[in-house]
């Protein structure tokens, strides 16, 4: 047995490779229902992001700061796309053989089962106070994006 597989990091990396395998898995079943024409194209692409994923994860069990697991993961996709960066319009390429739609599904269901019992009890207690307040984030970012999307479309002539 390698000095690897002995270090309390192995059975981490296994457990979350797990998880995100699953969240992969869900997400190509997901392209059925959302019509995929060519279900072979999207693979190169679910590869991609389950490696950005692990690795996003990976930097963020050693990063010594607090930042959330989110953080590093979105960085490195972004990253991973800017124009200039080598591979980039490779990377792009394969990323957008992806359904938009088609993860969300396993997307909302990680995010329920991630919801632990004191956030539970947090809502039930102050559920129509966070009804409330959502409904107003919600309209309102969706009000300010159109509103910068009307004026970029009017500065551009669009």
């Amino acid at each position: 047995m390698s000095d690897a597989t002995r270090s309390p990091f192995w059975p981490w990396l296994q457990s979350i490779a797990s998880i995100t395998m699953l969240a992969i898995l869900l997400t190509f079943i997901s392209h059925f229902a959302a019509g995929t024409d060519d279900i072979l194209k999207i693979l190169p692409g679910l590869g991609l992001i389950f490696c950005v994923v692990l690795l996003g994860l990976m930097i963020s069990r050693f990063e010594p700061s607090d930042l959330p697991d989110l953080f590093w993961v979105s960085i490195l996709a972004t990253v991973a796309g800017f124009p200039g960066v080598p591979g980039s319009a490779w990377f792009i390429a394969q990323i957008s053989e992806l359904s938009f739609v088609a993860p969300i599904t396993p997307v909302l269901a990680f995010a329920a089962l991630g919801l632990r019992r004191d956030d539970v009890a947090t809502f039930r207690n102050n559920g129509l106070k966070i009804a409330i307040i959502a409904v107003f984030v919600f309209l309102g970012t969706f009000v300010g994006s159109a509103l910068i999307a009307q004026a970029v479309i009017i500065a551009t002539g669009a």
